[in-house]
């Protein structure tokens, strides 16, 4: 495993316990995607000078269209989530580079190494194998949303496809149907990493708390919910749900998230969030207000931006040993 850039904390003398930094990047993602590539390289080199060793990107980061013909047409091919094709000798700011890359995956790995941290693509459109089934109504062409975790080198470590598909409709506000393009994954994963054992979800997995449950089960130190909530909903759920998940599991909870208005149809929340294993939220980007947060909005910070939290294991460690609740749940009988 790569080393990691990380602050230190004496304790008792000589003991060190060592505190790896996470940068949080909050996007504006359209349907540039080499604008987009452009912004994620921006927060890596935001990322590396703040001492990370990991950054997390949300939702949709490397695309967000128009239409449901845009995603498919624009969604990467499963090829290059198993290849390891880079380009050399290229700068992570030289643009000209960036135009050269062939998918969304190939740009995330030239990332990667030229600034040497691990990478958590919070959701990429991946073209789904051709279905099989005989029905007529199950021959169209769809998408994984898949959420990918690449580390300093550019390999993959592995890849979460989107469990809980967000189809939602308030009137005169919000008309999304993503299970119109997307098929559904149907495996938890977890994953290693510089910062700890990561929980691997998305977006609208964040309601439905049982997943996170057996994610911990798995070992999970720390939840990841890389998204792009619209204004309506975040503004009503997005931090308690997200301190919540926190609180439950007694993990840190990391959120990526997009902001601002994508396209005449699209505009999400904000509000990139790092909660700690007490369910304080020690690190927010910003966003739309919710109730009294960010009155004054011209000091948000405009995408793209990053915001950083140090990971402590022992803090972990510690609310567990003191509050076993994963010990309670298990005897439970009900």
């Amino acid at each position: 495993m790569s080393s990691s850039s990380s602050s230190s904390l004496p304790i008792d003398g000589d003991k060190i316990i060592v505190k790896p930094i996470a940068a949080i990047a909050q996007l504006k993602s359209t349907s540039n995607k080499v604008q987009n590539l452009i912004d994620v390289a921006i927060c890596a080199r935001l990322a590396k000078s703040k001492g990370a060793s990991m950054l997390f990107l949300p939702e949709c980061f490397g695309f967000i269209g128009e239409s449901s013909i845009q995603t498919l047409e624009e969604a990467d091919d499963p090829i290059h989530l198993t290849t390891a094709k880079m380009k050399t000798g290229t700068k992570m700011e030289n643009d000209e580079a960036l135009t050269l890359v062939r998918s969304i995956m190939e740009g995330l790995r030239t990332i990667s190494k030229e600034s040497g941290l691990w990478l958590s693509g919070g959701g990429m459109h991946v073209l789904a194998e051709p279905p099989n089934s005989d029905d007529a109504s199950d021959k169209e062409q769809r998408v994984y949303n898949t959420h990918v975790i690449i580390d300093s080198d550019g390999v993959l470590r592995c890849q979460y496809r989107k469990i809980h598909l967000f189809d939602v409709s308030i009137p005169g506000k919000v008309q999304l149907q993503e299970s119109k393009t997307t098929a559904p994954g149907t495996e938890l994963v977890m994953c290693d990493s510089p910062i700890g054992r990561l929980g691997v979800t998305t977006c609208y997995d964040l309601r439905f708390p049982e997943m996170y449950i057996e994610l911990v089960k798995m070992g999970a130190q720390i939840l990841l919910v890389p998204s792009a909530f619209t204004v309506p909903t975040g503004a009503a759920h997005w931090h308690t749900l997200l301190r919540a998940r926190a609180i439950e599991n007694q993990c840190y909870v990391l959120a990526a998230a997009q902001f601002g208005k994508h396209n005449e149809k699209r505009e999400s929340f904000g509000h990139s969030l790092a909660v700690d294993p007490w369910g304080r939220v020690v690190a927010d980007a910003g966003g739309y207000p919710k109730d009294d947060m960010d009155e004054n909005k011209s000091e948000i910070e405009p995408p793209p931006s990053i915001v950083t939290v140090e990971i402590d294991p022992t803090l972990i460690d510690s609310i567990r040993q003191r509050m076993p609740v994963d010990v309670h749940r298990s005897n439970a009988s009900f």
